[in-house]
C-alpha cells in the first residue's frame, strides 16, 4: 500500500475514534475543538475546528508557566527579607519598625517540605467546598514563624514600632477571576484561611468549625446549621467586617447536611498585607518578642521605608525552593493565584510589559500570538485555538526546561487535577496534561453549564509514538446532581484514551 494512502487511512482511523465521542446526540449543542500533533515526525495529524477560538480556561497556564520558565529559569528562587528601621539597644529593644518586603513568593505556607520540595494535594484548598478538598498538612505559618525565630535569635526582645508588610512590588488588592483569592505580592497560606465545617449531631444543630491558621486577623462566628440528610451543601463564608485595625469579623452561614463528612471551605482574606502583618506579630510574640501594637498604620509610606532596605538592616531572610517546584504546584493543582502573579513578576510589576515579554517568547517560537486571547496568568476569559496550542507544546518540547514542565503536569488517573479521570483506562498514567474548567449555574433548569473544559499536554501512545494534543469542550449542560467538571473531564479523558490507542 502506498505510504500516503496508509497515512490517510491511519488519520481516518484516529478521526473516527475521536469523532465517535464528540458526535454523540447528548452533545448536540456543545462545541468541540481538537488538535493532535506527532512530535516524532513533526506534523499535525488531526484537527477538529483547530483554527477556531475556544474558551480555554486554565489550559492557559501552559503559556504562563512556559514563559515563566523561559524568562526566570527553573532554578530561580524568591528571597524575602525582613528589615529594621531603627537600632537595637543593649536591652534588646528595637527602636523602630520591622518591615517584611514582599518578594512575590507564592509559597510562604505549609507547602514547604524539609527536603526543599513543595507539597500539594490533588484537590487544592483554594478549590473549596468539595469532599476531596484538602489543605497540605503542616504549619501554614511556617515561614512567618521562622522569621520570628530569626529575629528573636538576633537578640530582639521588644519592638517599640510597627510590624509592616511592604507590598509595593506591584499593584494588587483585587480577586483573581478563578477562585477569588486576592492577588498580592505577599502570599501567606495562598491568602486563605481554611475553615473546616462539620455537621452537628442532629438536624437543626449548629455546625462545628476548625480554623487554620488561627491568627489575630480574623474572628469567626457560626450561624450555619445542620440540614436534613441528603440535602445540598450550602455553606457561605462571605467577606467579613473589618475594624479600624483591620481585624475581620467573619460569619459562617448556610447549611451542611446531617451525616456529611467534614468539608473544607476557603475564606479569601480581603487584605493579604494586613493578614501577614498580624500573623507575623502573633509569631513574634510566641517567640518571646513583645510588640507595641498601639500604633497601626493601615497605609504605610513605602517610599519612606525604602531607605532602610540595606544589607545591614536585614534581620531575617527566607529563600524559597527553586521555581521548578512552584511550577509543579501551579500546574498540578491549577493554582490560580500563583499563575496570576507570574506576569507581574516577569516585568517587575507592569502587567502590560509582562505580556509583551510573553508575546516575544511566543514569537521566538515562530508562533502567532493573534491565535490567543489572554489578559491574566490564570486563563480567565482566555481564548486559544487548538492548532496553536499543539504547535506551542511542540516548541516547549524542544526547550531545555521541558523536563521540568513535563513533570509538573497532572498525570491522568494518578494525580493533580486528573487524579480521578479515566482511572481504569489503558491510558491512565500515560497522559501528562493540563486541565481547564470554567462554568456557571443554571437556576432556571437546576443544572450546571460548563462554559469551558480543556485538556492539553503530552502522551506516549500505546505503540510508543510521542504526541502533543489539545482538546476543548465549550458549552456543555450537565444535569443537577452530577459533578459537572468531572463529567466534562471524563469526556476529554475518553478523547485522550482514543488518541493513546491510535496505532499507525
Amino acid at each position: 500500500m502506498p505510504v500516503l494512502l496508509a497515512a490517510a487511512m491511519t488519520v481516518a482511523n484516529l478521526s473516527a475514534r475521536v469523532e465517535a465521542i464528540v458526535r454523540r446526540p447528548a452533545y448536540a449543542h456543545t462545541a468541540f475543538g481538537a488538535a493532535i500533533y506527532d512530535l516524532d515526525h513533526h506534523r499535525q495529524i488531526y484537527s477538529l475546528d483547530g483554527d477556531r477560538y475556544f474558551l480555554a480556561a486554565s489550559t492557559t497556564k501552559l503559556l504562563t508557566e512556559g514563559t515563566t520558565l523561559s524568562l526566570l529559569g527553573p532554578n530561580y528562587r524568591f528571597r524575602t527579607d525582613v528589615y529594621r528601621t531603627g537600632a537595637i539597644d543593649k536591652n534588646g529593644t528595637l527602636h523602630g519598625d520591622v518591615v517584611l518586603l514582599a518578594s512575590g513568593d507564592p509559597n510562604l505556607s505549609g507547602r514547604i517540605q524539609r527536603d526543599g520540595t513543595l507539597a500539594f494535594e490533588n484537590e487544592d484548598h483554594s478549590y473549596d467546598g468539595g469532599p476531596d478538598t484538602k489543605a497540605v498538612p503542616g504549619d501554614p505559618l511556617l515561614a512567618l514563624r521562622e522569621f520570628a525565630q530569626q529575629i528573636a535569635t538576633d537578640g530582639v526582645r521588644r519592638i517599640d514600632g510597627r510590624v509592616i508588610v511592604d507590598d509595593s512590588l506591584y499593584a494588587s488588592g483585587f480577586p483573581e477571576l478563578g477562585t477569588g483569592a486576592v492577588v498580592s505580592p505577599i502570599m501567606v497560606n495562598d491568602n486563605i484561611v481554611d475553615v473546616t465545617v462539620t455537621p452537628g449531631e442532629k438536624a437543626g444543630d449548629p455546625v462545628k468549625i476548625a480554623v487554620s491558621p488561627q491568627t489575630s486577623y480574623a474572628k469567626f462566628a457560626i450561624a450555619a446549621t445542620t440540614s436534613a440528610k441528603g440535602s445540598d451543601r450550602a455553606i457561605v463564608i462571605a467577606d467579613g467586617d473589618s475594624d479600624a485595625a483591620g481585624v475581620e469579623s467573619v460569619t459562617v452561614k448556610g447549611t451542611l447536611p446531617l451525616g456529611s463528612q467534614p468539608i473544607l471551605y476557603a475564606y479569601d482574606v480581603p487584605s493579604p498585607r494586613r493578614f501577614a502583618e498580624m500573623a507575623l506579630t502573633d509569631e513574634l510574640q510566641k517567640a518571646g518578642v513583645s510588640v507595641d501594637q498601639s500604633e497601626v498604620d493601615i497605609h504605610p509610606d513605602h517610599a519612606k521605608l525604602a531607605q532602610y532596605y540595606t544589607a545591614q538592616n536585614v534581620i531575617a531572610t527566607h529563600v524559597s525552593p527553586p521555581l521548578a517546584q512552584d511550577v509543579k504546584v501551579t500546574l498540578k493543582v491549577s493554582d490560580n493565584l500563583h499563575a496570576d502573579t507570574m506576569p507581574y513578576l516577569w516585568a517587575k510589576g507592569n502587567l502590560r510589559d509582562g505580556f509583551a515579554l510573553e508575546r516575544r517568547f511566543l514569537q521566538s517560537a515562530g508562533l502567532n500570538s493573534d491565535e490567543v486571547v489572554q489578559e491574566d496568568g490564570l486563563g480567565g476569559d482566555a481564548f486559544i485555538q487548538p492548532d496553536f496550542m499543539v504547535r506551542y507544546l511542540s516548541f516547549v518540547h524542544t526547550q531545555p526546561f521541558f523536563p521540568v514542565f513535563y513533570n509538573a503536569l497532572p498525570v491522568m488517573g494518578v494525580d493533580g487535577t486528573l487524579f480521578n479521570i479515566q482511572n481504569h483506562s489503558p491510558a491512565a498514567g500515560k497522559v501528562h496534561a493540563k486541565t481547564g474548567t470554567w462554568g456557571s449555574g443554571d437556576l432556571l433548569n437546576r443544572r450546571r453549564m460548563i462554559s469551558a473544559k480543556g485538556l492539553a499536554g503530552y502522551m506516549t501512545t500505546r505503540d510508543g509514538r510521542h504526541i502533543a494534543f489539545c482538546f476543548y469542550i465549550n458549552n456543555l449542560a450537565v444535569p443537577h446532581g452530577k459533578d459537572a467538571a468531572h463529567t466534562a473531564g471524563e469526556i476529554l479523558g475518553e478523547m485522550a484514551t482514543a488518541t493513546y490507542l491510535y496505532t499507525p
